[in-house]
């Protein structure tokens, strides 16, 4: 979960879910710089086990990171974090808010990972917010939103899940049978036509994730 010092800055580079919980935290942090005019300044929380996460599964996997976040605040956050663990970047591609889809619709970026270069079938979508999935939902594990919880233990279960995937040579009838996010999403889009708020549904989305993991 990322912070920004100055909120106002916030919505022009990142989508974030809204925190209804105290920023004050005992979890591993650091704080960068932007490159822009007016330098801003971004404090990052990290979930823990963040670090030991991404050193095992970068190595196990090709591992990308597909982000509705603008490149300017995305890249040093990412830059840091491989920093803290390899002298190389330990991500295999990058792929921004220009390679995101914008849903007219939701009012949201969905994420087409037919737009990178992967096989579905051997790809797996590991995100927070479920407009993200539309496109390939069955490629989709949804995990619960991030702020300060020391006690989150939200990447052990996901590592659980990569390592039993793969075995298969396709993750997709897995993920679905699993997760149900098509049923999810369907549901999203009942809401969604009933006009009820998104941050209404997202008051869902912990306990949603947490049974599926």
């Amino acid at each position: 979960h990322s912070q920004f010092l100055d909120p106002s800055q916030s919505a022009m580079y990142a989508y974030q879910m809204r925190n209804k919980h105290s920023v004050e935290s005992n979890v591993d942090s650091f704080r960068v710089s932007l490159d822009t005019d007016q330098g801003e300044q971004v404090h990052v929380h990290l979930r823990p086990g963040l670090l030991e996460f991404l050193e095992r599964i970068t190595t196990r996997y090709e591992t990308h990171i597909f982000t509705a976040a603008m490149d300017v605040y995305a890249n040093p956050v990412l830059d840091h974090l491989s920093s803290l663990i390899s002298d190389s970047d330990i991500f295999a591609g990058r792929w921004y808010r220009d390679t995101c889809t914008f849903s007219e619709t939701h009012q949201m970026f969905v994420k087409d990972l037919s737009k990178l270069p992967v096989s579905l079938n051997k790809t797996v979508l590991v995100d927070n917010n479920p407009v993200s999935f539309l496109p390939q939902p069955e490629n989709g594990i949804w995990v619960n939103s991030f702020f300060t919880d020391s006690n989150d233990a939200t990447l052990q279960a996901v590592e659980e899940i990569l390592d039993e995937l793969a075995e298969h040579d396709d993750v997709r009838p897995h993920l679905a049978e699993r997760f149900q996010l098509e049923q999810q999403l369907q549901d999203f889009e009942t809401l969604q036509t009933s006009k009820i708020r998104l941050e209404q549904y997202h008051c869902l989305e912990e306990q949603v994730a947490v049974a599926a993991l």
